[in-house]
């Protein structure tokens, strides 16, 4: 057993084991009630006794009897960690034995079934050891009791004489002396038989021989009923320990598996003056065959990727990383983008026996003027537009790649305008489901994006990730949701970004960049300095909070487009994640001064622009402020 799956055991163990003193302390605690109501009747003379010793005992074993059973109670309800301490259970077993212990001593005829009890409440324990202690305690302890209670306990004719010896028997005299007087009494009798296997005479054997063997033969068969039920029932749960580690294990590979899915996908947001790319992917709970990439071909040009490979798990994940590996290796700005899916075609065709496909949408984007070049091997056509006027690009659905020698995929173009934006994505987001069965489809989805002229491309990812959670109403995601923008600025924009390190030191030259974006366009003076106020709260924020326990770069982009007037920031950080919209500041008069810390920033915000929009992806905070004038 490694060290993993013994860890596993034991977190298992200890927890059958808190449980099974959960319920011996409940049932303990209904044996302290049963011991409490025979004392009553005992105390009121309901049940009477001929012997003085016999109430004296009663009167003193009861109650520690009941106090005994009851303490474990406090453990239930007071200190609930005590109920996985190892040693805890032999406590709650052997208070229960010594108190049945007590009850046979004093009660000989009426207690003897309460043996087995103890026998049985072992097997909360799915341990044949314990129950094995417990069987050879209880033998012990039973004849200990027997003996106790020829002295001390009330008559039981069967246990002190037999039926044989009953007619000579002065028993008034045997209880007016006491335990000295059935001693003497025994000794008499045993006088009296023909030696010491004479056993209606010799009561100290016959007893055992005919009161504690009977007993003990029916106690160890109870004993190995519970054994094999125990035995049974502990491989049963080693047998699902195992199971649950093989599965954890396998979990914890498709988990590493995913992370280095993850790993080779592109992560940093894409914002230049001509173009702007954000892409996510919001994986399943298995492993999948989604993969995205964009990547710069030369100065003027850049690649966009979206595939979706056939199947799940592992075999789905290694199938995608050749590849992506394929692409990576192949494409360049001296292939046609019909020219590389060939070329990777007939490379993952290779050594494919179990025919797996991917389907890809795969398209070079010239940045100066926006001609868009692509080709399609049956994946999800785009959807592409502005201004809430969104279609689905008409393409030719070309074949997947993968399981035929060739690929049948042609070139096509399509000419962006300034402004458009293109979105690829993959079928896990149109046929996401709801707890109907329902799919969230390509209607809804261009239903989305015509809903509203969005700000930004966080915006329109985040109303598109909001608006399929509100469908699927929290069934199961079934497969990865990826998706892929990319927005055509052309020469509508001057543009500006710079890096910094999240610093104290750096605050004053991130406000003064901002502040010197703000002249050079000739925007208002008094935006100006509300808009260096707003940064300098919000990168306060993230230098203090978001980096407190690292220090990582802040992503400044500022952006002016000169066809509608507007003004865009765009804030990224690698800080705790925090949406600073949620902060519930009401609008206030008199000193603003007075708002909590962080909140002045945000007031100011939501008064003086125009829309802002905030999103977490790939472990980035990602902020945009958008003025329109």
């Amino acid at each position: 057993m490694t060290e993993f799956e013994r860890n596993k055991y034991l977190e298992a163990y200890y927890d059958n084991e808190a449980d099974a003193n959960k319920q011996m302390s409940i049932a303990n605690a209904a044996a302290a009630i049963y011991m409490l109501v025979i004392w009553i009747f005992y105390l009121t003379g309901f049940f009477k006794t001929h012997s003085n010793v016999t109430v004296i005992l009663i009167n003193i074993f009861f109650p520690l009897g009941i106090l005994t059973l009851l303490t474990p109670l406090l453990y239930v309800f007071k200190i609930k960690s005590k109920l996985r301490k190892p040693n805890y259970k032999f406590y709650v077993l052997f208070s229960f034995v010594f108190v049945i212990a007590v009850l046979n001593v004093i009660l000989p005829k009426h207690s003897a079934i309460a043996w087995a009890l103890c026998i049985l409440m072992s097997n909360h324990y799915y341990n044949p050891k314990v129950g094995k202690a417990v069987f050879i305690s209880v033998l012990i302890a039973s004849l200990a009791a027997m003996f106790g209670g020829m002295f001390v306990g009330e008559f039981d004719a069967n246990l002190l004489f037999g039926n044989e010896v009953m007619e000579n028997i002065n028993t008034q005299e045997i209880f007016a002396n006491g335990p000295a007087g059935r001693f003497e009494m025994l000794n008499k009798l045993y006088a009296m038989g023909n030696g010491f296997f004479d056993l209606d005479y010799n009561r100290y054997l016959g007893s055992v021989v005919f009161y504690f063997l009977p007993r003990a033969v029916i106690l160890a068969l109870v004993y190995l009923v519970s054994n094999g039920l125990n035995k049974r029932t502990h491989k049963l749960l080693v047998s699902e320990i195992n199971v649950n580690s093989e599965q954890q294990k396998t979990a914890t590979e498709l988990d590493v598996a995913k992370d280095i899915q993850l790993a080779t996908l592109p992560t940093e947001t894409v914002s230049s003056k001509e173009i702007e790319i954000q892409a996510e992917l919001k994986a399943a709970k298995q492993v999948g065959g989604d993969f995205y990439d964009y990547f710069t071909l030369d100065d003027t040009h850049v690649g966009l990727l979206i595939a979706d490979v056939s199947g799940k798990g592992i075999p789905a994940a290694m199938f995608m990383m050749k590849t992506i590996t394929c692409f990576r290796n192949i494409a360049n700005i001296n292939k046609s983008p019909a020219e590389t899916l060939r070329e990777v075609n007939r490379l993952i065709n290779k050594g494919n026996d179990n025919n797996m496909f991917v389907t890809v949408f795969f398209a070079i984007v010239d940045t100066k003027n926006g001609l868009m070049t692509f080709a399609n091997a049956g994946h999800n056509p785009p959807i592409i537009g502005q201004h809430q006027r969104y279609q689905f690009l008409k393409t030719k659905p070309g074949f997947v790649l993968g399981p035929m020698p060739e690929a049948f995929v042609s070139d096509e173009q399509y000419q962006l305008q300034n402004g458009d934006t293109i979105t690829l994505y993959t079928d896990g987001i149109t046929e996401a489901r709801n707890d109907k069965g329902e799919f969230y489809g390509e209607d809804r989805l261009k239903l989305l994006f015509n809903k509203k002229e969005y700000s930004c491309l966080v915006e329109l990812h985040h109303s598109l990730k909001d608006d399929i959670e509100r469908f699927v109403n929290g069934a199961d995601q079934a497969d990865d949701m990826t998706y892929l923008t990319l927005k055509y600025h052309g020469d509508n924009y001057l543009y500006e970004e710079k890096r910094f390190k999240g610093t104290k030191e750096n605050l004053a030259p991130m406000i003064q960049l901002i502040s010197d974006f703000g002249k050079k366009m000739n925007l208002a003076d008094a935006f100006v300095n509300n808009l260096c106020v707003v940064a300098d709260e919000m990168l306060s924020n993230i230098v203090k909070y978001g980096y407190a326990e690292y220090v990582d770069d802040i992503f400044i982009r500022l952006l002016f487009n000169i066809d509608k007037n507007e003004f865009v920031l765009t804030l990224i950080d690698r800080g705790v994640k925090f949406n600073p919209f949620e902060v519930d500041n009401k609008p206030v008069s008199g000193d603003v001064t007075q708002i909590r810390e962080g909140g002045l920033g945000i007031l100011i915000v939501k008064r003086l622009m125009t829309e802002y929009a905030y999103d977490y992806i790939n472990r980035k905070n990602i902020v945009i402020l958008k003025k329109k004038f």
